[in-house]
């Protein structure tokens, strides 16, 4: 049965300390490096070489996954002025809203600190249109904003809905809205024809101060 927003985000998992103030990183003009990926190329390549990045950013995932040999098609809905998208990835500017891939194309979908910048129903749009790229047997690999990540803005700004907050102004990067989740929002984007092989809150190393974020395998039920 679907989840509404208010539901999922009402309690929590992992409560701020009082003492902790909430903020933005400073904007960076690249990501640190992050080999997040590396735990994960035997199941995608147990499964096969094609591969969609969903909201590539400055592309350095889908660089890594192209060295690994795998056949990487990656788009966001513009090109970061950082990135250096090159072949042999096939890059496009897309919209993950409206996606113009036929389904069950690929046999690995990632989504990298991709999809959390939509409304509630949006969201559950954009994860239900990504997974709906891959094929039965194959895999859906993402990230997100965790509802802790104080310091890259959880908690700050106006919260126009439960977990999803408006952006300052002189802070707005890659959008104007963000979404933060709790472990039940994570599960309750999943599409109803995956199942979960690993999800995991992490804290990770990519910009100047740690990331809380929540990484997440599903497999498409063959």
């Amino acid at each position: 049965m679907p989840v509404s927003a208010p539901g999922v985000q009402a309690a929590a998992v992992y409560p701020l300390p009082n003492a902790q103030r909430a903020g933005h990183d400073p904007p960076m003009a690249d990501p640190l490096p992050d080999d997040w990926l590396a735990a994960f190329f035997d199941r995608l390549v147990a499964v096969g070489p094609n591969v969609l990045d969903a909201g590539c950013g400055p592309g350095m995932d889908a660089a890594t996954l192209a060295r690994k040999g795998f056949a990487v098609t990656a788009f966001d809905r513009k090109k970061s002025v950082a990135g250096k998208w090159l072949p042999p990835v096939d890059h496009l500017l897309a919209d993950v809203r409206a996606l113009p891939f036929r389904p069950a194309t690929f046999d690995t979908a990632i989504a990298s600190l991709s999809l959390h910048y939509l409304p509630w129903d949006e969201t559950l749009a954009a994860f239900a249109g990504v997974g709906a790229t891959v094929r039965p047997g194959g895999l859906f690999l993402f990230r997100v904003n965790a509802s802790d990540d104080v310091h890259h803005g959880a908690g700050q700004g106006e919260e126009v809905e439960p977990g999803f907050f408006q952006v300052p102004t002189a802070l707005v990067r890659h959008a104007e809205t963000k979404r933060f989740f709790t472990e039940a929002a994570v599960r309750a984007v999943i599409p109803a024809q995956f199942s979960v092989l690993h999800l995991v809150h992490r804290t990770i190393r990519r910009y100047q101060h740690p990331k809380q974020v929540w990484e997440c395998l599903l497999t498409r039920d063959a």
